[in-house]
């Protein structure tokens, strides 16, 4: 099977290298698309040579999977369109929510799929990628229209076979969601205080988390995502343990002077809770905080 990836950070070179590993055509699309081919190493053993931004391959693929940050879906894409043809599943895998809210009418008559994954990856320099994270991908609609197809189905079993597990949800909107509430609370922390996922967990953190938590679960249930909030802090909790020795994409991006995904995580949630005039004292002042963060 041939597929593309564009955007080749953490998660895009993780894909990329399992695929190629399991036997696929795997074509790479870079920012940079003068760049013929890419060389990365797995876990500092096996290395790759990828494939890199023939444009005119696009067509021959079976699936494209977008794992650009939702701050570069839209101009990461947009340039592809007279590519691709509407034919081809487009998976997007990035944090947060709202990204594709903002691409063009143009992509309506195109496939359009959401994934998120619990899968974690490390790039300590362009050439190489860490597996630091073992995890699970769902695949799901972006819009109700679409549905789990034969040729779909296919394609998520060889992701599957790739990088398991990776699973068909018919509610990714829910699965979304959770993640959301995720991110919302370690990435603006663990960026603010520069610390590890698992150091939130140390009892001087606890009041802010909670209240993150409480907020973030009263805009949940406005939007009809009812969970609990004591599983909602749990789950919370348990992905703090099992990344306790990893940083959030939102901590590195802040230390190495980069541009964040707040606008799609937290921003988005304040926008959700805008709607139903929720008052979100905490999240606005963690919002505050990054965007000063970045300039």
């Amino acid at each position: 099977m041939k597929i593309g990836i564009v955007g080749i950070g953490a998660l895009g070179s993780l894909w990329a290298t399992k695929l190629q590993q399991d036997g696929h055509d795997v074509l790479a699309i870079t920012r940079d698309h003068s760049q013929r081919s890419i060389s990365i190493s797995l876990d500092q053993q096996a290395k790759f040579e990828i494939p890199a931004n023939d444009l005119t391959q696009l067509s021959t693929c079976q699936a494209i999977i977008i794992t650009v940050k939702s701050t570069q879906v839209k101009q990461a894409i947009e340039p592809l369109f007279t590519y691709l043809p509407t034919k081809i599943p487009l998976i997007f895998l990035h944090n947060g929510m709202g990204a594709l809210d903002q691409l063009s009418e143009q992509w309506n008559q195109h496939p359009l799929f959401l994934a998120t994954t619990t899968q974690a990856a490390f790039k300590p320099n362009s050439q190489q990628v860490k597996h630091t994270g073992i995890g699970q991908t769902f695949i799901g609609a972006y819009r109700e229209t679409e549905k789990l197809t034969a040729q779909l189905d296919s394609i998520i079993q060889e992701l599957d076979s790739a990088l398991p597990k990776v699973m068909w949800h018919n509610h990714i909107q829910s699965a979304l969601w959770k993640k959301l509430a995720i991110n919302c609370v370690i990435n603006p922390m663990t960026a603010i205080y520069q610390c590890k996922n698992g150091e939130l967990l140390q009892s001087q953190y606890q009041t802010e988390v909670k209240s993150l938590i409480n907020e973030c679960h009263q805009v949940m249930q406005a939007v009809g995502q009812n969970q609990s909030l004591n599983d909602l802090s749990d789950r919370i909790k348990q992905v703090m343990i099992a990344t306790s020795d990893n940083f959030s994409s939102m901590h590195q991006d802040i230390h190495h002077k980069r541009p964040t995904e707040i606008e799609f995580i937290t921003g988005f949630l304040l926008k959700q809770a805008q709607r139903y005039a929720i008052d979100m004292p905490n999240h606005q002042r963690l919002f505050k905080k990054i965007k000063q963060l970045e300039k």
